[in-house]
């Protein structure tokens, strides 16, 4: 049945009805208590159905503990002025004792998994609080996630603790003074900028934004590892047009350039070409070159950025570079440096 917002607070009403050792609460008499309690109007029928998901979720529940086609779960033959009466046959099998179905305890079990990946972080401190209290109270007995599974995570990464901040901008709207230092600086500069996207990409976090300067007025990216400082103004940003989906398909990581995005065909060993096809390197685009007879080869069309020249040096000599002219280059370039290393 649809679960509207009212019910989870209808099923909590009727299970103190049935609950309850005084009173008849016939379904009549229900339906009154919950639309004076809700301060609207419901149905014969929805109360029909919410009372079929109590028997539901209870049998389902209690199966291995219960025999309920020899003890019922609501009181039989129990009749008000020719009505029947809705009281549980034991109050135990309320769902304010069970506190959570088979269903419910999976849902929840879960959820928590998801959530123990963010444990660590500094804006989510409160989880470290929560988890034992949800644990304990829904006698949860589990392994601790992070024993079971492992995720990306830089836990020492230092721009961690403006996440929360930022992404509450974002929701205001504002535009922000940020006092940013570059790696090889001493001293910090101002920047105002209009904040309007957070993206993660290789354990660290950017804010994109657009940028009012003197030496340059557009769309930038700050790593938040080089913020120092965030100021609110009472100005509102410009609106945000970009299609951020549509702005990273041709961009692997977070650099940009002046040149347009090109098409990059690139040519992969017989052990790697699998990794590739399974992972793609960048999976908005990536398709196989079907003019390659032996199904080696794949094309891109990205931004010839820092990123892709760093994805690409990480195959090492299980791939080449087939095209375009300028990334061969650049590779030439890079593999020259290289060589020089060790000479």
């Amino acid at each position: 049945m649809p679960r509207n917002k009212n019910f989870q607070k209808r099923i909590t009403i009727l299970d103190e009805c049935f609950s309850s050792r005084t009173g008849f609460f016939t379904l009549e008499r229900l339906i009154h208590i919950v639309e004076e309690k809700l301060g609207g109007t419901v149905s014969r029928k929805t109360i029909q159905n919410d009372i079929k998901y109590i028997r539901e979720t209870i049998e389902e529940t209690n199966s291995d503990v219960f025999d309920f086609s020899e003890y019922p779960i609501f009181v039989p033959k129990l009749i008000d002025n020719k009505k029947k009466v809705f009281r549980y046959s034991n109050p135990d099998l309320s769902l304010g004792s069970q506190l959570l179905s088979k269903s419910d305890r999976q849902q929840l079990e879960e959820t928590l998994a998801i959530l123990s990946r963010y444990k660590n972080r500094q804006e989510f401190y409160w989880l470290d609080e929560l988890f034992p209290r949800i644990k304990a109270s829904f006698n949860i007995v589990h392994e601790d996630y992070n024993g079971l599974i492992s995720y990306q995570n830089n836990r020492h990464y230092s721009g961690q603790s403006w996440l929360g901040t930022l992404y509450n901008q974002l929701i205001r709207k504002k535009v922000l003074i940020i006092e940013y230092k570059r790696f090889n600086d001493e001293n910090s500069y101002s920047r105002k900028i209009h904040p309007y996207h957070l993206k993660q990409y290789n354990n660290r976090w950017f804010l994109f934004g657009y940028e009012e300067s003197e030496s340059y007025t557009g769309i930038t990216n700050l790593p938040l590892d080089r913020i120092c400082k965030i100021k609110e103004t009472v100005d509102d940003i410009r609106p945000d047009t970009i299609s951020w989906g549509d702005y990273f398909d041709e961009m692997i990581g977070v650099s940009t350039t002046n040149e347009a995005a090109v098409e990059v065909k690139l040519k992969f060993s017989e052990k790697m070409i699998p990794y590739v096809l399974t992972k793609p390197i960048h999976g908005t685009n990536q398709e196989r070159d079907k003019s390659d007879p032996e199904g080696r080869t794949i094309t891109i069309k990205v931004l010839p950025n820092l990123e892709l020249y760093q994805t690409i040096l990480s195959f090492g000599d299980d791939v080449k570079v087939l095209s375009p002219k300028l990334v061969i280059k650049k590779m030439k370039e890079i593999s020259q440096s290289l060589n020089n290393f060790y000479n």
